[in-house]
């Protein structure tokens, strides 16, 4: 399923989207949510900011990376709080803002400015990159990916 990537980065922003959705709506196993969000923001992060992220003006890739650190961060703190705890909802929302607040930027300024920076043929030589980093974290992590 090659595909550039600005096409795969926005996929991967959905299906967090989608994550997100069902972990506030506390249906299945909090937990396992949880851990496989952070799974997905950790491979996510790592493509980009290894393969996709080095094509960038430095000043946006830093920022990127500043604001993955961030989010890891605050997922991690979620983590070792875990879902009964009393602090956990509003944790949760400080984290989920954050991480949309990334999402909105990468979307509105990132992302077009790599599609302006590189041509066609760069981008689905990024996405590849991109997606291999991303497959390989997440196997490691124990996430299938069909």
């Amino acid at each position: 399923m090659a595909s550039d990537a600005v096409t795969l980065i926005m996929s991967d922003h959905r299906v967090m989207e989608q994550l997100f959705d069902r972990l506030r709506a506390g249906s299945g196993d909090r937990q396992l949510l949880l851990d496989e969000i952070a799974a997905r923001l950790t491979a996510h992060s790592h493509a980009e900011e290894q393969r996709v992220y080095p094509e960038l003006p430095a000043e946006l890739a830093h920022h990127g990376a500043d604001e993955h650190h961030e989010a890891e961060r605050m997922l991690h703190d979620l983590q070792r709080m875990g879902p009964d705890d009393e602090a956990f909802a509003d944790r949760l929302d400080d984290f989920i803002a954050a991480v949309g607040h990334h999402v909105q930027e990468e979307e509105s300024t990132v992302l077009p400015a790599l599609r302006d920076a590189v041509g066609d043929a760069r981008l689905i030589e990024l996405g590849a990159a991109f997606e291999q980093v991303r497959l390989e974290e997440l196997a490691v992590a124990g996430i299938s990916v069909s």
